[in-house]
């Protein structure tokens, strides 16, 4: 299944609801022969850190597939004209994928997460999905002489996906900088999707969910995040003044 992809400020995003995004899995999972094929979810906050960092931006572009994941992506595309079909939250990409994973029988590796947090969140996802087929996982926040070990355990295990839940941008760097040594089908990125799972972070009440302002409510839990936020008013003036919004900085 070939989908189109829209660029908001310089960076691929594609044209996908959240069956089209499982679907493209599927192929990319069915075809990829552990070749790694990559998948990232693109907010706000990754396409302005793209904008500061060359190699983060070029590593976004050369997605497999990219998930439109914020209402900041979603106006974007409102305001180019080029509207995106469905905004696709991350835990919502997760969950559908690992539904698929259990009906296909996909094997599952979930790398990330701080301390027993991975431990807890299969834990939690096995009452979800009894069927599911995790042979692996391993907190994200390895000290770099065991990130050997942890590649070989992978390898050994051969998943068919792997989830990277190590926030951005240090997930798609990692997915990239190792993918030609990584005998798995798809890497996904998954952000904090984990600490949902875990029980770690509670999600937004549905309201908030439907109204696209789960940020909101998320500044509202940890007002530290207000550093963060601060992108998203520059997004939107840079959406609004920018004559050419699908160029970003690195565009030659």
């Amino acid at each position: 299944m070939l989908t189109t992809k829209n660029k908001v400020l310089g960076i691929g995003i594609s044209n996908v609801d959240i069956e089209d995004a499982y679907n493209v899995t599927k192929e990319l999972v069915e075809s990829s022969n552990k070749t790694c094929k990559m998948v990232f979810a693109p907010n706000t906050e990754f396409i302005m850190k793209a904008q500061k960092d060359e190699e983060f931006y070029n590593i976004l572009n050369q997605a497999d597939l990219a998930t439109p994941d914020s209402v900041g992506v979603m106006l974007a595309g409102k305001f180019k004209k080029e509207p995106f079909k469905q905004r696709i939250p991350g835990q919502a990409y997760f969950r559908r994928i690992l539904a698929g994973a259990e009906e296909n029988n996909w094997s599952i590796y979930i790398l990330g997460g701080k301390g027993d947090t991975p431990d807890r969140a299969v834990e939690n996802l096995k009452k979800i999905f009894p069927k599911l087929n995790v042979v692996g996982f391993h907190e994200g926040f390895f000290e770099k002489d065991s990130e050997e070990d942890v590649i070989k355990e992978i390898n050994s295990l051969e998943p068919n996906i792997l989830f990277v839940a190590m926030g951005a941008p240090l997930q798609e760097k990692w997915i990239y900088k190792h993918k030609d040594i990584l005998k798995v089908d798809v890497a996904a990125g998954q952000g904090g999707t984990l600490d949902y799972e875990a029980d770690n972070v509670k999600r937004a009440p549905e309201a908030f969910q439907k109204m696209g302002i789960e940020w909101l409510w998320r500044l509202i839990k940890q007002p530290s995040r207000i550093g963060r936020m601060m992108v998203l008013p520059v997004f939107f003036l840079k959406i609004v003044f920018t004559k050419d919004i699908s160029k970003g900085k690195f565009d030659k």
